[in-house]
C-alpha cells in the first residue's frame, strides 16, 4: 500500500467500507470513516505479522449478498494465496477480483505451470475484463509472439454469473479513454519515463 494508495479513498467515498493490509507502514495514508487499517500482511498462515484472507472474512462478518471486491496487490503473494484458497469461497463471497499479479516472465519456466495453474483456477469463476501491464520501470518488458507486457500485469475480474447475457469483451489491444493513464506515483519522475503498455486477454 505504502503511502498513496487513491483507489482505496476514492472506494471510500463511494461507501465502501474498505479493509487495508500493510505491515510495511504504520497507518494507512488516508484518513476515513470507512477505512480501518491493520498493520499486517496477507498471507497463507495467521500469526503475529500476517492473516489469511478467510480469517479477514471470518472477522468482518463478509455478507456473500454484497458487492464485496477483492483488491490484492501484495508483492508476488497472491500466486501462494490464491493457489491454496478454495475457488468456492473467492465465487461465494466476491463480485469482483483486481489483482496486480507479479513474477510474470515467461523466461521463468520452473514457475509458468504453477502461474498458468492459478490462472486457469481463477477463470472457472471469474471472467477477466481488463488487463493493464504496470510500470516498465519495475522489471523488463518482454515480447512474445505480437505482445509486449511486463513482469507486473494489473488484471480486473467479473465473477462470470454477474456478467449480463451475451456481454461482448473487447478484443482489441490499446487504451481505453478514462480509464487508462500512465502508472505514475507523486514525486516519482522515473515512472514518468515510461508508457502505459495495455495488453489483451485471450
Amino acid at each position: 500500500m505504502g503511502g498513496y494508495s487513491p483507489w482505496d479513498l476514492e472506494m471510500a467515498r463511494m461507501g465502501y467500507l474498505v479493509l487495508q493490509y500493510d505491515a510495511s507502514v504504520d497507518q494507512s495514508p488516508d484518513l476515513h470513516q470507512n477505512i480501518i487499517f491493520h498493520k499486517k500482511f496477507v498471507g497463507t498462515q495467521n500469526d503475529q505479522q500476517t492473516i489469511t484472507l478467510e480469517q479477514i472474512m471470518q472477522d468482518y462478518h463478509f455478507d456473500p449478498s454484497a458487492h464485496n471486491i477483492l483488491q490484492v496487490d501484495i508483492e508476488g503473494t497472491e500466486w501462494d494465496i490464491f493457489e491454496k484458497l478454495d475457488l468456492p469461497t473467492l465465487e461465494k463471497y466476491f463480485a469482483q477480483i483486481i489483482v496486480e499479479f507479479h513474477e510474470c516472465d515467461p523466461r521463468a519456466a520452473s514457475q509458468l505451470h504453477r502461474h498458468l495453474a492459478v490462472l486457469e483456477k481463477l477463470h472457472q469463476a471469474f471472467q477477466p475484463i481488463h488487463a493493464h501491464c504496470h510500470a516498465c520501470a519495475f522489471g523488463p518488458i518482454h515480447y512474445v509472439k505480437d505482445r509486449f507486457f511486463t513482469n507486473n500485469i494489473e488484471v480486473s475480474y467479473a465473477r462470470r454469473d454477474l456478467l449480463p447475457e451475451g456481454t461482448v469483451l473487447r478484443d482489441i489491444c490499446g487504451d481505453i479513454a478514462g480509464l487508462d493513464y500512465p502508472t505514475m506515483f507523486p514525486g516519482d519522475l522515473k515512472s514518468t519515463l515510461f508508457p502505459s503498455i495495455p495488453i489483451y486477454f485471450t
